[in-house]
């Protein structure tokens, strides 16, 4: 009796030693995980093409405080989104849903960084100064250039209004544009529907009285 129960604690020690040896092992990794940059969890690239690879070029006034926010900040998860990408109303309810996500985040990852306060404000206040101004189909006069725009322009954004722009900005910005829809694996339009689309958008960038 005296060997079985010998045997036996000497089988629980056994297994408590190894079950306190998986638990350090789990909360090392634990530690470790919660150490890393987060961006080895969660950089996602283009989100399944939702987002263009921007760079600091790619934004408007972009040494400003609050593009500094949006590249320190919002590249920590995915790709860095350009303040068109939203309208005013949508911006006032996706920044501050993804502020709070940071938080989460935060939680999660020692090293992830979360705007405060005032640096929330200032790129909030930066997205929505240059926020897309959208239009809707009905919107869309039957003009030449009108069917292309309708069919290429909605697939990464909102219709852009056409009085967003100078006239003689557009074509630079349709350009720019193609360059994105090409990162995100969208139809890109040909060269002659490139030219029809900016002309459309030309020659709808004057407020009509």
């Amino acid at each position: 009796m005296k060997t079985s129960n010998g045997l036996f604690a000497g089988l629980i020690g056994t297994f408590m030693i190894a079950l306190g040896a998986t638990i350090g092992d789990a909360a090392e990794e634990k530690a470790k995980s919660k150490a890393r940059p987060a961006q080895e969890y969660l950089h996602f690239g283009n989100m399944g093409g939702l987002l263009p690879d921007l760079g600091s070029d790619d934004l408007k006034d972009a040494q400003s405080p609050g593009a500094q926010g949006v590249l320190k900040y919002c590249g920590q998860c995915h790709n860095v989104p350009g303040p068109g990408l939203h309208t005013r109303e949508e911006w006032n309810q996706i920044f501050w849903r993804m502020i709070w996500r940071m938080q989460v985040m935060r939680g999660q990852f020692e090293k992830f960084l979360v705007p405060n306060y005032e640096e929330s404000h200032t790129m909030f206040s930066y997205l929505t100064a240059n926020a897309i101004q959208a239009v809707t189909a009905g919107d869309v006069p039957q003009v030449e250039g009108a069917k292309e725009f309708l069919k290429i322009c909605i697939q990464c954004h909102r219709l852009p209004s056409p009085i967003q722009h100078e006239a003689k900005d557009w074509r630079e910005v349709v350009l720019r544009m193609k360059t994105h829809m090409k990162s995100m694996s969208r139809v890109s339009p040909t060269p002659e529907e490139t030219d029809r689309i900016v002309s459309y958008l030309k020659s709808q960038s004057v407020i009509k009285p």
